[in-house]
């Protein structure tokens, strides 16, 4: 990709790579400044994707336009994207155990937490406005499909699972110092600049 190719789909989706950012500096600075664990990060990652399912839905069915098609879809997604975040919420508190019997805190920062839950709704204040400025106000619910709006999470899943681990081996291996977990930080906001890249390409290669 030239240069003048990265400047374009930069242009072309400003909200979402500002939100991939600075919702990976967020984590990145509680660990630098406030002392995050690791148990946290894992923990904000999923409820990072949790907050991706939920503004999934209104995608769907708006991308339905009042048809039962949506409305059926959107309730299969819950249940079915549900199930995925049931899984990996059991895989993170398997790891949280084991860095928690290790000396970790579960939620224990300088302001006794209140900066991580802040994170959290600041996470999700980033996406919703990645959303709105990208999808709703353009009016691509008009010609989305909500089957395939309904699959576009799955593919940050696929990241977070590889992100957790990838991280889950160099936390446990080196007993979770700030650099690894930076390193964790770092490598999930690589994954999702490469997939939103990838979409930008497919989206350029579309016919009009």
């Amino acid at each position: 990709m030239t240069l003048t190719q990265v400047r374009a789909l930069i242009a072309s989706r400003p909200a979402a790579i500002a939100a991939a950012v600075i919702g990976n500096l967020i984590p990145a600075l509680g660990v630098a400044f406030l002392g995050w664990s690791a148990s946290q990060i894992l923990i904000l990652y999923w409820m990072e994707n949790v907050i991706l399912g939920v503004l999934t839905v209104p995608r769907i069915v708006a991308a339905g336009r009042g048809r039962p098609e949506g409305f059926g879809l959107a309730l299969f997604f819950i249940v079915h994207y549900g199930l995925f975040c049931l899984g990996h919420l059991i895989f993170v508190m398997v790891l949280v155990a084991r860095l928690v019997s290790g000396g970790d805190d579960l939620v224990a920062d300088a302001d006794d937490g209140r900066g991580f839950y802040l994170a959290i709704l600041a996470v999700a204040v980033l996406h919703l406005a990645s959303q709105v400025r990208e999808w709703w106000m353009p009016g691509r619910w008009r010609e989305a499909a909500p089957g395939s709006e309904m699959f576009k999470p799955y593919g940050r899943i696929f990241v977070l699972h590889l992100t957790v681990l990838l991280g889950a081996w160099l936390i446990l291996g080196t007993g979770a110092p700030a650099a690894t977990i930076l390193l964790l930080c770092l490598l999930k906001l690589a994954l999702e600049l490469v997939m939103i890249a990838i979409t930008g390409v497919s989206n350029a290669l579309k016919p009009a």
